[in-house]
Order: structure tokens, then C-alpha cells, then sequence
């Protein structure tokens, strides 16, 4: 057989496997994602795996600590509250401040003076590169996770000019090392055992006995499936009928879609009551909330669900995700208005919160700080 042959013949195989698996993704990603201790039986796939990860961690060697804003100042005249909310899988596209029709899934928070961003894109499509990427001052095309973990990210460089900085995480999988260098009075982690509420209590308790400028990351476990039926309580039970199983397949995508939206219904109106807290405030601090998701998800459209597949090929609703804006500033407001369709990304984080903090440092982007744009 020649050379050719054998190629067309390996793409060939290769294109079936893939079809099948996509075909099948119904039940065999929902599956593999709950029952992840499975990897390890799988032989000799596992051993061959374990081995070469052995291999890379001994022959790694250790990338010495960055400090890339050793010159930050705070700048700021006056007191600043600022609550920064990490979405988990949440995605732009059932948003209705968004436009979509099918549930009114911002039914609270559209009366809060927010502003969504409606063409805003993820790092990644999984917490693990999303995360660490969009507190990083690299950029999606540059971004790697050991350089990243070698060097400040936002987090630290807000908490070194002396700004009082939390992190509340609710999110299973920890913080990915963003908050590791934060002192560990301010840093608390539920792991996912209550609600998100639990940690919306505690950062308007902060928000209620704030003294000083305060900087309070949220990262919670928002809308992560398959148990979508998991991350609300049961009153959040609205639209119907849903899809109260981890087995995908035995739902429709109806009900799939219906409970997806209904973890979004819950943390819109845990958003919302943070902007009340900070409304009470605003006479003391300029108040701000920033919400961005992770990244978003596939609820089975073209057969794919969940996400986590490799960003060049992942469908556009495991990438375009939700930013909302508020703030008691009404001249930013007014002027953010103008760019709420334009496109943005994790890629401007790092600089656009540096910015509306007023923290002045050569790592500042003015080019990446959407607050500069108008």
C-alpha cells in the first residue's frame, strides 16, 4: 500500500472516530465528566499517559518568580468598592439582556443600570487555561499556564498597592493558583458544597463593614453541567420542563436548554442583590461590579455538549461569553453604552480593571482598557 494511501486511509479512520464520538457525545461527555475516575481504567491508554506526565514533571525545571508591576501606585482620589464576579460556564448566547427570546434569563438585573457587552470572548474553553488566562497580563495568542503561575497576575498586583483584596471562591475545581500569593485571612473556598448565595452573603457582609478602598473576587460554580439541575434551588425551578438527570441523552434539548437557564435566572439574581449592597454605598465609594464568564457551553447544538474542546475548533458557544458592567459612575455608564456591541475578550482585563481602579504601572495597556475608549 503506498505512502498516500495509508495517510488517506489514517484520515479516513480518523474523521469516523471523531464522528462517532460527536454522535455519541450525548452520552458519552456527560458521562466521562461525572464519572472522571474512569480515565484510570482505561488500558493501556492511562499507564502510557501517567508515564509521560512522570517523565515531563521530573524533567521540569522551575520557572523563577516574575514581579511585573513593581512600579504600580494607586492613583485613585477616592474610596472605590469593587466586586469582580467569575462566571462559571455561562454563555452570551441565552442571555436575554443579549437578545435572546426563548427566557427571560436577566429578568433581574435588567433593572440594576447594567451594561452587557454582547460580543465578549473567552481565554479558553475550560476553567483551567480560562481562568488563570483572563487575571494574566498575556494575551489568548501568548498565554501558557506555567508562565502564567511564574509571574503576578491581577490579583496581586491590585492587593500589592495596598488595596484590601478578597477572594470567595464556590467553584470546585479552587482557583488555579490566581489567588495563591493573596494572605490567607482574605481568601475562603467552599469547594462547591452550598449554593453560589453562600459566598454572595459573605462579600455584601464585606461590602456592609468596607472602611477602604476594596477589591472582592467571586468565583462561582455557576452553570456547570451536565447537573445543571444541581446549581439552583428548587424555587429557580422556572422554566419548564428541565432536565433533573446528569444523563443528557434521556433529555431533550428543550429541557436541557430550560434548566441551563435557570442557573443563569439564580446568578442573575444573586448579581443583582450585590448591586443593591453596593448601591447602599455609593454615597461613601464609587461602587463597580464586573461580571465575566469563563467560558460558555454546548447545549447539543450540531450534536456537541458541554466544552473543553480545543479553542480552534470549539463551537462559538463555548467561547462567547457574558460581561456585564455596573457601576455608579453615570458619565462611564453613559459612555460604555456606545461600546456595548463592540468586541472585546479576556485579552482586556488585565489592563481595563487597572484602569478603572486607577492603578498606574508600565504592564497598564491603554490600547487593552475598554475604559479608555471612549
Amino acid at each position: 500500500m503506498r505512502v498516500k494511501t495509508r495517510l488517506k486511509f489514517v484520515f479516513i479512520c480518523i474523521v469516523v472516530i471523531v464522528l462517532v464520538l460527536l454522535s455519541l457525545s450525548k452520552i458519552l461527555f456527560p458521562f466521562a465528566r461525572e464519572n472522571n475516575e474512569i480515565r484510570f481504567q482505561l488500558l493501556p491508554f492511562y499507564p502510557i499517559y501517567s508515564c509521560i506526565k512522570f517523565y515531563k514533571s521530573m524533567n521540569k525545571k522551575d520557572m523563577p518568580f516574575t514581579i511585573i508591576a513593581d512600579d504600580a501606585v494607586h492613583k485613585s482620589t477616592k474610596k472605590q468598592l469593587v466586586v469582580f464576579v467569575v462566571g462559571e460556564t455561562q454563555r452570551s448566547a441565552n442571555y436575554s439582556l443579549n437578545r435572546y427570546t426563548k427566557n427571560e434569563t436577566n429578568f433581574y438585573t435588567k433593572e440594576q443600570n447594567v451594561i452587557s457587552f454582547s460580543e465578549f470572548y473567552s481565554c479558553g474553553t475550560a476553567t483551567a487555561v480560562s481562568l488563570p488566562c483572563m487575571f494574566s497580563d498575556l494575551k489568548r495568542g501568548d498565554f501558557d499556564i506555567a508562565k502564567a503561575n511564574s509571574r503576578q497576575n491581577l490579583v496581586d498586583v491590585i492587593s500589592s498597592v495596598g488595596i484590601d483584596t478578597f477572594w470567595l471562591g464556590n467553584n470546585s475545581g479552587g482557583c488555579k493558583a490566581v489567588c495563591d500569593r493573596l494572605i490567607k485571612e482574605n481568601v475562603k473556598e467552599y469547594k462547591a458544597i452550598n449554593f453560589d448565595e453562600v459566598i454572595f452573603k459573605d462579600a455584601i457582609d464585606m461590602i456592609e463593614k468596607a472602611t477602604n478602598t476594596t477589591f472582592i473576587v467571586l468565583h462561582v460554580q455557576g452553570s456547570h453541567g451536565p447537573i445543571y439541575f444541581k446549581e439552583y434551588p428548587d424555587e429557580f425551578r422556572r422554566f419548564t420542563p428541565t432536565c433533573d438527570t446528569a444523563e443528557l441523552n434521556k433529555c431533550s434539548i428543550e429541557e436541557i436548554q430550560n434548566t441551563y437557564d435557570n442557573t443563569i435566572l439564580y446568578q442573575d439574581l444573586l448579581q443583582s442583590e450585590l448591586i443593591k449592597a453596593l448601591k447602599k454605598r455609593e454615597n461613601e465609594f464609587e461602587t463597580a461590579m464586573f461580571f465575566i464568564s469563563d467560558h460558555g457551553e454546548s447545549l447539543g447544538e450540531n450534536g456537541v455538549y458541554l466544552h473543553g474542546l480545543p479553542y480552534a475548533i470549539a463551537p462559538k458557544y463555548q467561547k462567547h461569553v457574558p460581561f456585564i458592567f455596573y457601576s455608579n459612575n453615570d458619565a462611564v455608564n453613559k459612555r460604555l453604552l456606545a461600546l456595548k456591541d463592540a468586541q472585546f475578550s479576556h485579552d482586556y482585563i488585565f489592563s481595563s480593571v487597572l484602569g478603572y481602579l486607577g492603578i498606574k504601572t508600565a504592564v497598564y495597556e491603554k490600547e487593552f482598557d475598554i475604559f479608555s475608549k471612549y
